[in-house]
């Protein structure tokens, strides 16, 4: 039986800046038995010695010409798994830019998995896809109005936090990059995700983890101060709070933390956090200037 766990994500043209909070935080919650792995496209040699040092390893970013890096990471994450699948238990795969890590979430896993059978789990963004503008147009974009239809009144599960069993993320890996190239629109990697999760073989094995579970954080419909005044009347779930450095599920509990947080970027207080934290600089700052 394998003994490991991995955390693994991707990315191009990033540098040490804007690597920190999802390197750093991993580092924080993981344990002797996970291994932090990226897939790199793009990156300097400064930045890959700086991932190293850190203990990160790296695996190449596969290419395949006119497929964007958002939907290629899929793929490239699958080719590290259909070599490695077998020396880990679970995989948690995120975003990398604006996710960071709170508590070990293989222990999260192991809870939740043996205890509802399932190989995967799914986070939910606390809405249903008709009622979010972004998510309701780009299921219709990527399939069509008979697909669209069949899935529109179901829960949005957010494709940037996935985990599970090593193999069945691998598959579900390999389905999602298959099935979100040559789409009508660049952008559908999410749609595909939702679309494959409540079909089968999938639908019997995915548990889907509703929002105030304390699983994920998807901020950009729970939290988003641009968002939530219209967002709010709508969410089928508590909204987290952000209580003495802890982003939390139920208020003034410590012990609720979130495993992980995901678009904290989307909250200018969260976002100064974890910049704070994790002594990443604001390059926002210099937006003005670079473009002036």
């Amino acid at each position: 039986m394998a003994s490991k766990n991995l955390i693994i994500g991707g990315f191009t043209n990033y540098g040490i800046n804007q690597l920190k909070p999802w390197v750093l935080s991993a580092k924080e919650v993981a344990d002797e038995n996970t291994d932090i792995v990226l897939c790199v496209g793009n990156a300097t040699k400064e930045t890959q010695d700086w991932l190293l040092n850190q203990g990160v390893i790296l695996n190449h970013m596969v290419q395949s010409p006119n497929v964007p890096i958002h939907v290629l990471r899929f793929l490239s994450i699958y080719d590290y798994l259909s070599i490695h699948w077998d020396l880990y238990k679970y995989v948690v795969t995120t975003d990398v830019k604006d996710v960071i890590f709170q508590t070990n979430p293989f222990t999260y896993l192991d809870n939740y998995l043996v205890k509802y059978t399932k190989k995967i789990i799914a986070a939910s963004e606390g809405m249903y896809y008709k009622d979010e503008p972004w998510g309701n147009d780009n299921l219709w974009q990527a399939y069509g109005p008979y697909i669209y239809d069949l899935f529109s009144h179901n829960e949005i599960y957010n494709v940037g936090v996935v985990g599970g069993h090593s193999e069945y993320v691998a598959d579900l890996m390999f389905n999602i990059f298959s099935n979100a190239t040559n789409r009508p629109i660049p952008i559908c990697d999410q749609a595909v995700y939702n679309v494959l999760i409540n079909t089968q073989p999938y639908k019997d094995i995915v548990q889907f983890q509703p929002h105030d579970s304390g699983w994920a954080i998807q901020a950009g419909t729970t939290v988003d101060p641009s968002k939530i005044n219209e967002f709010r009347p709508k969410l089928v779930c508590k909204e987290p709070t952000f209580e003495d450095g802890y982003f939390l599920n139920l208020p003034g509990n410590p012990a609720s933390k979130f495993a992980i947080v995901h678009q904290y970027d989307r909250v200018p207080e969260w976002k100064k956090f974890v910049q704070e934290k994790y002594g990443q600089e604001d390059e926002s700052q210099y937006f003005t200037f670079r473009t002036a």
